[in-house]
Formats: C-alpha cells, sequence, structure tokens
C-alpha cells in the first residue's frame, strides 16, 4: 500500500513556520509538497535563508523557483495549479489578490482547488492588517498572561507553540476539505488564523472563566500552572529537574506512600498551610536524590512523573527512540543524520524520508517538465528572469 497521501499535490507559498510545518507533516504522509520561492531567495529574508544554512535542507518535498512580479512568472503558476490539490500561501491579507493568484483567479482554472489562506490574524477583523509573529499571537489568545510563575513576569515558552498550532490547524482544514471534496468536487478556500488557533488550545483555562464568570484564572493559580504541589516542577540533588502530575487521587497515593509521607493522602486539595505544607516537603525531599535516582523510583510506579530532558538529551530517550520520533536517514550530502520524526503513525504507511530539497529552484526544471514545458521555454522563462 502507498502513503496515505500519495497523488496529492501540494503548492506552499509558506516558507518558514506555521506553513512549513503543516506541509512537512503531508509531506510526511506522502503529498507531493512543492515549496514555491522567488527566483532571488534573499527576498524572503533571514529565517527563510536560515533554512539551508542552520539546516541540512526539507525533507519529503521539492523547491521551485517562480518570478510572481513578472506576466510569465504569474502564467507559470497558473499552470502549475491547474493540476494541483491544494494551495498555500502564507502573504498579508490582500497581496495575492494583487499579484493576481488569489482564490478566485485560482479557482477559476481548477474548480476543485483547496486554497489556503494562513496568517496572524485571519483574512478579515480589525487586526487583519496587523503585522505580528508567535508572541503576539500567545499574547492576544491569553496563554502568556497564564504562563510563568506566580506574581512574576509573563514567560516565553521554550519552544514555538502558536505557529505549530496555526500549521496543525491548517492541515487539519485541509484533511477535511480534500474529503469534501470527494463527495462534492469543489474545492474550498480555507481562512487560517494562527491567533484563532491558539486561542482555542487556551480553552481549558478560558472556558471555565466564560461559563461561570468567576475567578480570573492567573499565573501560578490555576491546577496547569503550580497552584498545587502534586502538579509541579522540583529540583534535585544534582540540579536537574523533574515533573510530577499525579491529578489523580490514586496516583497522588502512591506517591505519597513512595515518599514516606502517607499523611498527605487526604489533603491533596487542601488549600492554605496544609498546601503550603506539601508543598515544602516536596520541594525538600526531592532534593535527597539525583534526577536518575528518583526516575528509577517513580517512572514505573504509577505516579506521573517524568524527568526534564534538556534538549541535547531528546534524542537519547528511549521512548521517543522507540516511537521513531528520532529519525535517521541518509542525505546527499551530510551523510547518516538525525531528525525529530513524524507524530502520525498509520499502520499500513509508515513515514520515511523520500527525498531532501537542499536549494532554492532546485527542482524547478524537473517540474517544469512534468506538466508539458519544454527544455526551450524552460530556457526562455529562466532568461527574462519569470523562473528560477
Amino acid at each position: 500500500m502507498g502513503l496515505a497521501l500519495d497523488g496529492v499535490k501540494i503548492m506552499n507559498m509558506c516558507w518558514t513556520g506555521p506553513g512549513a510545518f503543516c506541509t512537512e507533516m503531508l509531506s510526511d504522509l506522502g503529498a507531493d509538497v512543492i515549496r514555491i520561492s522567488d527566483v532571488n531567495p534573499e527576498t524572503h529574508g533571514a529565517l527563510t535563508m536560515m533554512v539551508f544554512s542552520d539546516y541540512p535542507g526539507l525533507r519529503n518535498c521539492r523547491t521551485f523557483g517562480v518570478n510572481l512580479k513578472t506576466e510569465a512568472g504569474r502564467e507559470v503558476y497558473k499552470d502549475l495549479a491547474k493540476s494541483a490539490d491544494v494551495v498555500m500561501e502564507g502573504f498579508r491579507p490582500g497581496v495575492v489578490k494583487l499579484l493576481g493568484i488569489d482564490y478566485e483567479t485560482i479557482k477559476g482554472i481548477n474548480p476543485r482547488i483547496v486554497y489556503t489562506s494562513l496568517s496572524g490574524y485571519g483574512q478579515d477583523g480589525p487586526y487583519r492588517d496587523i503585522v505580528g509573529h508567535e508572541l503576539n499571537y500567545l499574547a492576544i489568545s491569553g496563554l502568556l498572561e497564564l504562563t510563568g510563575p506566580k506574581g512574576g513576569m509573563p514567560a516565553i515558552p521554550g519552544a514555538v507553540v502558536a505557529d505549530w498550532c496555526g500549521g496543525m490547524s491548517a492541515g487539519v482544514g485541509i484533511l477535511a476539505a480534500l474529503m469534501a471534496r470527494e463527495r462534492t468536487g469543489e474545492g474550498h478556500f480555507l481562512d487560517v488564523s494562527i491567533t484563532d488557533a491558539i486561542t482555542e488550545v487556551t480553552s481549558m483555562q478560558t472556558n471555565p472563566y466564560l461559563y461561570k464568570r468567576g475567578t480570573v484564572p492567573k499565573r501560578g493559580e490555576t491546577i496547569w500552572n503550580g497552584k498545587y504541589p502534586w502538579y509541579n516542577v522540583y529540583e534535585t540533588k544534582d540540579k536537574k529537574h523533574i515533573t510530577i502530575a499525579t491529578l489523580e487521587p490514586k496516583f497522588f497515593a502512591n506517591l505519597c506512600r513512595l515518599l514516606g509521607c502517607e499523611e498527605f493522602i487526604p489533603h491533596q486539595f487542601d488549600e492554605g498551610e496544609k498546601r503550603d505544607e506539601i508543598s515544602k516537603f516536596f520541594t525538600e525531599k526531592f532534593q535527597t536524590k539525583t534526577r536518575g535516582e528518583w526516575a528509577a523510583l517513580l517512572m514505573y510506579a504509577d505516579t506521573c512523573f517524568a524527568p526534564v530532558l534538556g534538549i541535547d538529551e531528546v534524542e537519547f530517550d528511549p521512548q521517543l527512540i522507540a516511537r521513531q520520533m528520532i529519525l535517521e536517514s541518509d542525505h546527499p550530502a551530510a551523510g547518516r543524520l538525525k531528525q525529530i520524526g513524524s507524530m502520525h503513525k498509520l499502520s499500513d504507511s509508515p513515514v520515511e524520508v523520500r527525498n531532501w530539497a537542499t536549494s532554492f529552484g532546485q527542482h524547478t526544471n524537473e517540474i517544469l517538465r512534468e506538466i508539458g514545458y519544454t527544455d526551450n521555454r524552460i530556457s526562455e522563462l529562466r532568461e527574462i528572469g519569470a523562473v528560477g
């Protein structure tokens, strides 16, 4: 059996951030992802250049260079879109209309197209034209206000969260639209907002307030961000850290027995002095052993324990290795290398690295030939700067 998305062609004009994450997921599942760039890659800015400087390239995709500011370049783009299933763009709202490659135009030549516009705030609303990045979207959603220690400043998360949620939102929407197309024969326009995505992800904290109009959740004062000692982070004897998340009473009881503090079992949800007493005990207790010693005692004892791993330790975690989240593959220039693998595990469509794109416009000629362009025409287009 082939890969799940064999035969699905995606034209992606989002080189970094959520669009790149979205199409990497879909390409790992078998889609033919064509990463479209300007013929001058420097115009994409420092973040895009980083793709081919700090990284070994792009897995499971092809790269294509086109100058959309030329009439010939726009015609090439439209010819490519005729046989595409999905178009994804990450320009500021309105730009694709100015370029003449907006949804209505592409739909006119390919009624089955799933056209995805991915932006920070969406295609409408008062923030539509405001520029922004990850940190801004976290701020609007309420998540940033909840992140950090009690009484302290909001803390920037240690990984990209909003952008990647936006990418997953786009991926789900694209797959849903492709399924709907199978029934109706018609394509869709998807308006994906990164802020919408991270706001929905924050709903577990926001919804209770909206329902009850009670106390506003604050940093360090909810179950999920440090209110209770049994859902928290602790330092160990070797100055490393561990996590405890014994939300269920039975797991809290197991932890207390192993730590020698059975008297705390009836007081899991107590407030005030008893909570402070438990917190003080845990803080001092966890500093009596190393992270490894605590892992040996608690990891397999139904205590919702996990060590806090550094980025330099993640690749050696046995669970991540077993789940192929540390993916090894052959690279045309770098030899055998490791990368983070795919979260998707399909029984009959295992994810594998099929190819690498290691430069801008690497596959332009190949893709043009696939849609019927002759070598002479390709040479002409290159001479006038329409493709690259």
